[in-house]
Formats: structure tokens, sequence, C-alpha cells
């Protein structure tokens, strides 16, 4: 038996896995990691989303990178 398989049908993608090649706890998180990937690409953020991560990601950065880089080389 193949390890992974895919099948389909009119509206569904079928996905076979022989339990012997996954653990069960790491499948369930894969497939929460899916379903949240889908909702995501059904959210229809503007670009206002993006520049406000961008801008808290710059602002964490100045507040933490003494943390990662010495002050003698900033």
């Amino acid at each position: 038996m193949k390890t992974v398989t895919l099948d389909s049908s009119e509206d569904r993608f079928i996905i076979s896995i022989d339990k012997k090649s996954i653990n069960k706890d790491a499948l369930l998180q894969f497939l929460e990691n899916l379903r949240l990937e889908a909702l995501a690409d059904k959210v229809n953020f503007g670009k206002e989303i993006e520049d406000l991560g961008e801008e808290i990601k710059g602002d964490w950065w100045q507040s933490n990178k003494d943390r990662f880089i010495p002050k003698s080389e900033q």
C-alpha cells in the first residue's frame, strides 16, 4: 500500500494515509493547520492590515533588537 493516496470526486478530495506512516496527533495538527489556512484564504483583508503588521513588526524589532544584536554591532 502507498503511504498516501489521493482520489477525487466531483466536489471532494479523498486522502488516504497509512496509519503506520504518521502519528495521530501530528495528523490532527496538520488538519487544524489546513483548516486555518482555508479560513485565512476566505478573509479579505485590505492593504491596511499588511501595513499594520509591518508597523507592529518594526516596533517590536526596535524594542527587542538589543536582545539579538550587541549594541557595539548596531
